[in-house]
């Protein structure tokens, strides 16, 4: 649980590392450019895996003799799959540049990482599907380092350009298959696939179910910072790319009570700790957001730069909308838990399409502000949906998410006891 939990937090960390050192040395305009580059590199990787690696990692975890089977069958698929996301990558890039012309050449450059991460994503599914969290923490570690790690000499010997910075971001990611050099010696003995448990057709059909539940909250997560370009400007995508990774520091706290919390509830169903979780989680968060926005007027500028002040407002916005999404996104991870991932996927998918028309709507108009309160709204809609859901058919009160309790405050002195002393050390006898 340990190792997991440091694979999914180190990415979070460096990538708020590496923002104002893009944001410093690229400026609102280099920074937009390079945020519009790869957009559609993140939404096509995120799309185009058509559930694949989760597929395989379920059919390795279930019959791990299957897995040379289940690894061929999978990177054939996501070969064609790959092909078709570069095709629709190269196809759609003059709309999606605005028309920029530097920005198109970017995002060829981009393009060509398409296939070799979603190869890696497959890879990533044998190692979870075998229990090597190990190999996928230490993958999750290594890209984010090295991505780090390239940037800050580009940065200080004066070499960080929008084009160098759009190939370490594209190409980063993939250099974290290092470490999955020694996943060939930890497969177990082969056997026949004489049942086709690991057929195509099998991980087809169950990466397609996964993906239809997913791809709306990919594309609410991820579709605005695709659009901004084409509906206004690579000035406004750099302010609103700024204000994204202010208001993500709250949802690495979030985020790791989400995923304890859906393993927990699918372990043993508890409605007053799925509440409590929830509770807790937005109390996190709000005093996170609320240190954050009270304070960034102050050192957002000084992080990254004067002319990304404007970006501000727009943090405070997302901030909002993080805070309010919480409850919702615990009773999504309930819903899940207790067997009903469809109902989660039903709230996205409304929530996306109202995202979006609120996205065409407001960001021609008001920019990258436009787009905040679009996340806002459509944040909002899905906590509210997962919650009527979770209610309706579990019983549990909406009420009950909201506030705070004695016994949250019991929890929360526990785990900082927990923690102190883990941290204290220890004294030789």
């Amino acid at each position: 649980m340990t190792i997991t939990l440091v694979g999914n937090f180190f990415p979070a960390a460096i990538a708020l590392a590496t923002g104002p050192i893009l944001a410093q040395s690229l400026g609102v305009e280099g920074r937009g450019q390079v945020a519009a580059a790869t957009a559609p590199l993140g939404l096509a990787i995120a799309l185009m895996t058509f559930g694949v690696p989760e597929a395989v990692s379920y059919a390795v975890a279930r019959h791990p003799r299957l897995v040379r089977t289940a690894a061929r069958n999978g990177f054939l698929i996501i070969i064609l799959a790959g092909l078709l996301a570069t095709g629709a990558v190269l196809a759609a890039r003059g709309w999606l540049s605005g028309g920029d012309l530097d920005i198109q050449h970017l995002m060829v450059v981009a393009s060509l990482a398409v296939m070799p991460t979603l190869l890696l994503g497959v890879l990533r599914g044998i190692a979870s599907g075998l229990q090597q969290w190990t190999m996928v923490a230490s993958e999750k570690v290594l890209a984010s380092g090295l991505r780090l790690l390239v940037l800050l000499p580009l940065w200080l010997t004066g070499h960080l350009t929008p084009f160098t910075a759009v190939v370490v971001l594209a190409a980063m990611p993939v250099m974290g298959a290092i470490a999955y050099v020694r996943l060939p010696r930890r497969l177990p003995p082969a056997e026949v696939d004489t049942e086709n448990l690991a057929s195509k057709k099998a991980i087809t059909g169950y990466g397609m179910r996964l993906w239809i539940g997913t791809i709306s909250g990919v594309l609410l997560s991820r579709v605005d910072q695709t659009l901004i370009t084409p509906l206004s400007s690579a000035y406004q995508l750099g302010l609103y790319v700024v204000a994204v990774n202010v208001s993500e520091i709250p949802l690495i706290i979030h985020r790791s009570v989400r995923d304890v919390t859906f393993v927990t509830d699918a372990h043993r169903s508890e409605d007053a700790k799925l509440a409590a979780s929830a509770r807790i989680s937005t109390l996190i968060c709000t005093v996170v957001a609320l240190g954050l926005g009270l304070t960034m007027g102050w050192w957002l500028p000084i992080l990254f730069g004067e002319e990304f002040a404007p970006a501000v407002p727009i943090a405070a916005l997302l901030l909002v909308a993080v805070v309010l999404s919480t409850p919702g996104s615990i009773a999504g991870a309930g819903l899940s838990a207790r067997g009903r991932p469809g109902l989660r996927s039903i709230a996205l998918v409304i929530a996306c399409v109202i995202n979006v028309g609120l996205l065409i709507v407001l960001v021609s108009e008001y920019g990258a502000l436009g787009a905040a309160w679009a996340t806002v709204l459509g944040y909002l809609l899905s906590s509210g949906l997962n919650q009527f859901f979770l209610k309706r058919l579990f019983g549990v009160s909406m009420l009950s998410f909201y506030g705070i309790r004695r016994t949250d405050i019991v929890i929360l002195r526990r785990y900082a006891a927990g923690v102190g002393r883990v941290l204290r050390p220890r004294r030789r006898r």
